[in-house]
């Protein structure tokens, strides 16, 4: 191994990269405990040691008297060799034998270094600038958060945000800048985003912990700063992250005084309003629903994820969750609404395994077998999840085993193997017998038998052991009027296709089938 130690001396980059492909040890230590990183730290080969960094070499090695590479380094004032070492996890505060860092022992030019002064005012102009490549060069876990020496004292991510500097955003975030470092007015990085309508930057932000309520000295809120500038949708982005639009500032003025349009001041009081009520559901707090809710407001929509308070609710973990759902379906909560990726009520439950809620909704008539984004219905999800009673309850109320999502798989090739065993007893073999005699009296025009019969769950069943036929596709083709106005009424799917693929309004007779056109008047803009 002494070998390594000599070729490290020397800076041989290439023999170095040649010697670890085939299995030098880059933890080898000699006789006083130095590891070959020591060495190359010791005489400056930046490449080297990041070669060596690369093959796992330990940045926080310590020889017999606790020097670590970063103690040689500094000692030595090889200013870039400490950069690297830092920029891979070389701790600073590590003392030797004697008690000393390495920046007790640096040399003058390294020093800079080691208290993240080295070349700040560079990292900062890069950060204004967006150069990620010089930015990247020099930045430390020791000046990612250093402040500018004048004018508002900055940091790197105050200018990133201010300049929507989005990549340097991001790879200021990754590398730990802290979201709640205060400038010279006390403006945290997200007011200067907020101020110059910076969406993107706004988002990066709030997702890494900024505090959307923040004040500056003068008590300005990022909301304060985007409403008063007519920044639409970043007022939009806060709402949705709990900003308050009520709190004043030091002129007393909110950020609803300062709204520069009717339409935004009404928009930040609605949305408001809206987010209040979806936090009230997802805390299951009776008190403060009873506060929010109207008519008005039971459907509010959450601007960028759809959810409503109905689905907020279904996946609460707390346990006044169905009282809430109950309160809200009472108030006209729309019982099937979609989230952006398609999501019910149902869905949401079923994937949470919260079944009180299950059932308060298909009480209420939700689609058991509604499909989201993913072509999956509500057994899909709780299949996936492994949540065997869920998934018994499910299909107790109807939900089809049978449909395949647009992965092709069907709920029972989701499932765990407890999940597959029920699901394999469950997907029925024939008909149950009331749907037996319902296909059959909708074939034969009985009304009465179809309305006794006749459920959410079973409007739409299948005729398993035939053509896969449902009850409108037997009205429809033996021409019983008045079953199938019946059956339109009661949610018959006009669009359900048989086992040839053949929809049940293509059954109908001639009379017929004006009656299911005027039911279905967008059937031929699919």
């Amino acid at each position: 191994m002494w070998i390594i130690y000599f070729l490290l001396g020397f800076g041989r980059k290439d023999v170095v990269e040649y010697l670890l492909q085939n299995g030098a040890n880059v933890q080898a230590r000699d006789d006083g405990g130095l590891i070959p990183l020591h060495n190359a730290c010791s005489f400056g080969h930046a490449e080297v040691v990041n070669l060596l960094l690369r093959h796992g070499a330990d940045p926080n090695a310590r020889d017999n008297w606790n020097y670590t590479p970063l103690h040689e380094a500094a000692i030595k004032g090889k200013i870039d060799v400490c950069i690297v070492l830092l920029q891979h996890g070389a701790e600073p505060t590590i003392r030797n034998t004697d008690g000393r860092t390495a920046l007790d022992l640096a040399d003058p030019s390294a020093k800079a270094v080691l208290t993240g002064e080295y070349k700040k005012d560079e990292l900062l102009e890069s950060a204004r600038s967006g150069n990620e490549e010089k930015m990247m060069a020099l930045l430390t876990p020791l000046n990612v958060n250093c402040h500018a020496s004048d004018g508002r004292k900055s940091t790197p991510l105050h200018l990133a945000a201010g300049y929507n500097r989005v990549k340097i955003v991001q790879l200021l975030l990754q590398h730990g800048a802290d979201v709640h470092a205060k400038d010279k007015g006390d403006l945290v990085p997200l007011h200067n985003a907020c101020s110059y309508g910076h969406y993107e930057v706004t988002e990066l932000l709030v997702k890494h912990g900024a505090c959307v309520n923040a004040m500056d000295l003068w008590q300005f809120t990022p909301l304060h700063e985007a409403a008063s500038k007519n920044r639409v949708e970043v007022c939009s982005l806060l709402l949705s992250y709990g900003a308050d639009p009520t709190l004043l500032n030091c002129h007393n003025k909110s950020a609803i005084d300062l709204a520069p349009t009717p339409q935004l001041k009404e928009r930040l009081a609605y949305e408001f309003k809206g987010h209040s009520l979806l936090q009230a559901a997802r805390e299951a707090d009776v008190t403060r629903i009873k506060k929010h809710l109207s008519l008005e407001m039971v459907n509010f929509k959450h601007p960028q994820t759809h959810e409503t308070a109905l689905h907020c609710a279904a996946a609460s973990p707390y346990p006044k969750r169905k009282q809430i759902c109950e309160l809200l379906l009472r108030k006209g909560a729309n019982i099937n609404e979609k989230t952006k990726e398609f999501l019910t009520p149902l869905h949401v439950a079923s994937e949470k395994a919260h079944n009180d809620v299950v059932e308060v909704v298909v009480k209420h008539e939700a689609k058991v077998n509604a499909l989201d984004n993913l072509g999956q219905t509500s057994l899909h999800r709780a299949a996936h999840c492994g949540h065997l009673q869920t998934c018994r309850l499910l299909l107790s109320y109807g939900c089809d085993p049978n449909i395949i999502s647009l992965q092709g798989f069907t709920a029972l090739q989701m499932g765990n193997e407890n999940v597959q065993q029920l699901l394999q007893e469950g997907i029925p073999l024939g008909n149950s017998e009331a749907d037996r005699q319902l296909l059959e009296a909708a074939k034969a025009g009985d009304v009465e038998t179809v309305k006794k019969l006749c459920t959410v769950q079973s409007v739409n069943c299948r005729d398993i052991e035939g053509r896969q036929s449902t009850p409108l596709h037997f009205a429809a083709g033996y021409n019983r009027v008045s079953v199938v106005e019946y059956l339109l009424q009661h949610g018959a799917d006009v669009h359900a296709k048989d086992k040839g693929q053949v929809l049940a309004i293509a059954v109908a007779s001639l009379c017929l089938y004006l009656t299911l056109l005027g039911k279905s008047e967008n059937i031929f803009m699919r």
